[in-house]
C-alpha cells in the first residue's frame, strides 16, 4: 500500500512537472510574434560571422521579424548565410538593404540586422547587400590601445605639472608675466612706436598701401612668368629661329661656324703677336708711337688753319669771313652774266673744245697726238 502510494506520488510529481515545462514553453513561443508563421528567404554572404548560428533573431529596424536559416562555409573562405523574413515584412526589404550582423546584449550573442530599403522590393531568395560587422576582439585590443596611449599621456601630464610645480618654475613665470604686464602698459599709455603702429590710422594705411603694392608686384611676377613659360614653350614646341637654332641642324652648324671663326680670331692674334707686320709693329714697337705723334702734329696744325680761317687770315678766311668779297664775287658774276661779249667768249670757247675731245675719243692708242692748234683770239 506505501509502495502504491509513492509512484502515484512520483508519477503526480511528473505530471505537473511536464505540465510546468509546457505551459512555460507554450508561453514563452506564444511571445514569439509569428514564430510559426510563412517566412521569406533571402541570402547574404560573409566574410566573418563571429559566432551567428543558425536560429539567431533577424530584425528590421529592431524589431525581430525572423531567424537565421543555415550558415554555410563556402569553397571560396565566405559564408553563406541564409535569412528568412517573415511574409507580413517582405515587403520592407528593397534592393537598397543592408544585412548587418549585430550584438544581441553583452553576452556575445549575435543577430542579423536589416536597414528597411526605399527603392524596389527584392524577390524571394535574392541576396542582399551585406556590410562587414566588427569584431569584438579587435575593438577590445584597440580599447587597450586607447587606455595605454592615456596612461602615457597621463604620466606626460604628471611629468609637466611636475615642472610646473617647481618654486623656480613658478618664481620665472611670476617675472615674465610681470615683465609682459609692464611693456603692454607702456605700449598702451607711451608713446613708443608699437602705440604708434597699433593706433596711427596713417601707418595703418601705409602698411595696407604697403601690402597692396606687394600684391600688385607679386601679380607683375606671375604675369612675367607666364610670359617666360609661353616664350619657352614657344622655343620648345615652335618653328621659329630660335627653336631651329637650339632643336635643329642650324644650331650645330652655327657652332661650327662660331668654333671656326674663334679659331681664325685666336690666329689672327696669335699672328699679330708674335709677326712683323703693320699691326705688330703698331702695337709693339715704336710705330705706334711715331704714328701718334704724327696724328697729334696734324691735329695741332688742322687747329692752327682753323684758328687762322676763323680770324680772317688768308684767302680762305677773308672768302668765310669778309662780306665785301662775297658781295665783289657777286657783282663779278653779275657783269660776266650781262657782258654779251663774254658770253659769246664762252660759247666759243665750248664750241672749239667739243671737236677736240671727240677726236681725243676716236683716235687709237698708238697714233701720235696731234698738236693741238691755238684757238684764234675772239674780236675786240
Amino acid at each position: 500500500m506505501d509502495r502504491s502510494r509513492a509512484v502515484q506520488v512520483r508519477v503526480g510529481v511528473f505530471v505537473v512537472a511536464a505540465l510546468t515545462i509546457a505551459s512555460a514553453l507554450i508561453f514563452v513561443l506564444g511571445s514569439r510574434k509569428g514564430m510559426f508563421g510563412a517566412k521569406t528567404p533571402y541570402h547574404a554572404v560573409f566574410s566573418n560571422v563571429g559566432g551567428l548560428r543558425p536560429g539567431s533573431p533577424l530584425r528590421i529596424a529592431g524589431v525581430d521579424v525572423g531567424t537565421v536559416g543555415d550558415v554555410e562555409l563556402r569553397n571560396d573562405g565566405r559564408i553563406h548565410v541564409e535569412l528568412k523574413i517573415g511574409n507580413a515584412y517582405r515587403t520592407l526589404v528593397r534592393n537598397d538593404s543592408i544585412a548587418t550582423i549585430g550584438n544581441k546584449g553583452l553576452l556575445g550573442d549575435r543577430l542579423i540586422d536589416v536597414t528597411v530599403g526605399r527603392g524596389t522590393q527584392l524577390q524571394p531568395g535574392a541576396t542582399l547587400r551585406t556590410n562587414e560587422p566588427g569584431d569584438i576582439s579587435a575593438l577590445m585590443s584597440q580599447a587597450a590601445d586607447i587606455v595605454q596611449d592615456a596612461r602615457t599621456t597621463v604620466q606626460n601630464l604628471r611629468s609637466v605639472t611636475g615642472v610646473l610645480a617647481e618654486s623656480g618654475f613658478q618664481n620665472d613665470i611670476r617675472s615674465s608675466t610681470h615683465s609682459l604686464a609692464q611693456i603692454l602698459d607702456m605700449t598702451a599709455q607711451g608713446n613708443g612706436t608699437f602705440r604708434r603702429v597699433m593706433t596711427d590710422p596713417e601707418l595703418a594705411n601705409n602698411f595696407n598701401r604697403t601690402i597692396g603694392n606687394i600684391q600688385t608686384m607679386t601679380n607683375e611676377l606671375a604675369r612675367t612668368a607666364r610670359g617666360i613659360r609661353d616664350v619657352t614653350d614657344e622655343v620648345s614646341h615652335g618653328d621659329g629661329t630660335v627653336h631651329e637654332v637650339i632643336y635643329g641642324q642650324s644650331g650645330a652648324a652655327l657652332l661650327r661656324n662660331l668654333a671656326s671663326a674663334s679659331d681664325e680670331a685666336a690666329q689672327m692674334l696669335a699672328a699679330v703677336r708674335t709677326g712683323d707686320g703693320t699691326v705688330h709693329d703698331l702695337i709693339y714697337e715704336n710705330g705706334a708711337n711715331e704714328l701718334i705723334r704724327n696724328a697729334n702734329a696734324a691735329s695741332g696744325d688742322i687747329r692752327a688753319i682753323i684758328a687762322d680761317v676763323r680770324a680772317g687770315r688768308g684767302t680762305l678766311g677773308g672768302l668765310l669771313t669778309d662780306p665785301s668779297i662775297y658781295e665783289d664775287i657777286k657783282r663779278l658774276v653779275g657783269d660776266l652774266d650781262r657782258n654779251e661779249i663774254l658770253r659769246a667768249l664762252v660759247r666759243y670757247s665750248i664750241r672749239n673744245d667739243e671737236p677736240r675731245e671727240a677726236a681725243r675719243v676716236d683716235a687709237p692708242a698708238d697714233a701720235p697726238a696731234a698738236a693741238a692748234a691755238p684757238a684764234p683770239a675772239p674780236a675786240p
